[in-house]
Order: C-alpha cells, then sequence, then structure tokens
C-alpha cells in the first residue's frame, strides 16, 4: 500500500504577482492568463514522490489589499506557505514583509518558500536581483527560493515539490 498525505499549503503575494499562474500551470500543464482573484482560489493537487502520494490543496490567497483582513482565518491549519513575489516588479517584493507578517503571525511550524516570478520576463526586466531575494530569504528563515516561470513552466513543479519535501522534513514524517 502506498502512504499517503494531506497536505494544506497557502500562496500568497501581491496581486498580479502570478500565483494563480502558477498554480493553473501545476495543475493544468500549460500557461492560463489570469484576471484579478477575488478572495481565494481552492486547487487540489495531486503529487507522487519517493512512492508516497501527498495530496496538496492549494489556497490562492488574492493580492489585492482590500482581501487582506480574510488571511488570518485561511492561515488555519496550514502546512506551508509560499511567498510569491514578481521578478519584473519592485513593489511586490518590499511588500512581501507584511505578507510575512501576518502568515506568521498566524501559524506554526510552517514549511516556507520564497519564489521569485516570471523568470521568463527577467531577462531584459528583472528588478530583483538573486542576492536580494536569498537575502531576505534568510533574514526571514525561509526554508528554500526558487525563480519561477508559469509561461514557460520552467522550475514550476520543483516548486510544489520543494514545499512538499519541506513540509515533509519540518513534520518529521515518515516516507
Amino acid at each position: 500500500m502506498v502512504k499517503s498525505y494531506f497536505f494544506k499549503i497557502i500562496v500568497v503575494g501581491d496581486g498580479g504577482v502570478g500565483k494563480t499562474t502558477m498554480v493553473k500551470r501545476l495543475c493544468y500543464g500549460k500557461f492560463i492568463p489570469q484576471k484579478i482573484t477575488i478572495g481565494t482560489d481552492l486547487a487540489m493537487y495531486d503529487l507522487t514522490l519517493n512512492n508516497t502520494l501527498y495530496k496538496l490543496q492549494l489556497w490562492d490567497f488574492a493580492g489585492e489589499k482590500r482581501f487582506r483582513f480574510f488571511l488570518p482565518s485561511y492561515c488555519r491549519g496550514a502546512d506551508a506557505c509560499i511567498f510569491v513575489f514578481d521578478l519584473t516588479r519592485y513593489q511586490s517584493f518590499p511588500s512581501l514583509q507584511e505578507w510575512y507578517d501576518i502568515v506568521m503571525q498566524n501559524t506554526e511550524n510552517l514549511a516556507t518558500l520564497l519564489v521569485g516570478s516570471k523568470l521568463d520576463l527577467a531577462i531584459d526586466m528583472r528588478q530583483i536581483s538573486p542576492e536580494e531575494a536569498i537575502e531576505f530569504q534568510h533574514a526571514h528563515k525561509i526554508d528554500d527560493y526558487i525563480e519561477t516561470s508559469s509561461k514557460s513552466g520552467e522550475n514550476n513543479r520543483h516548486v510544489f515539490e520543494t514545499i512538499t519535501l519541506k513540509i515533509v522534513e519540518k513534520r518529521q514524517l515518515q516516507i
């Protein structure tokens, strides 16, 4: 019999950074342009790693300020959080502090991942260097940092494999 685990993962960051396209790329295997998320979108994804099935419940939280007051209640029971910023839009980076503060005040023993999105555009339009992102990651004790592109698919699945393995490590689960 194959072992299986169920994990709740919240995905946060400013509006327009690519959270929804990242989740949709994982679930549907292709780039699907998106409009604004209202409140939160919920997606399920089954990920098999090392003969273990992980059922990922992905809570894609709206980035607009008017929805932020919902976030503390959505954090309850979360196993992990993916903090997303847009590599090509500087303002999305400093606002990570507010996202981080809200999430960390409302969770315990959380696996965390910092994700720089829109890597496909970063060649010509990058505004946040890898060094700046890694500095933020280390200063906030975020478990890992990955750059990804929902458009090309580069590192997309890797984001979700990494956060899943970080949860396993934090929870000291036997796989």
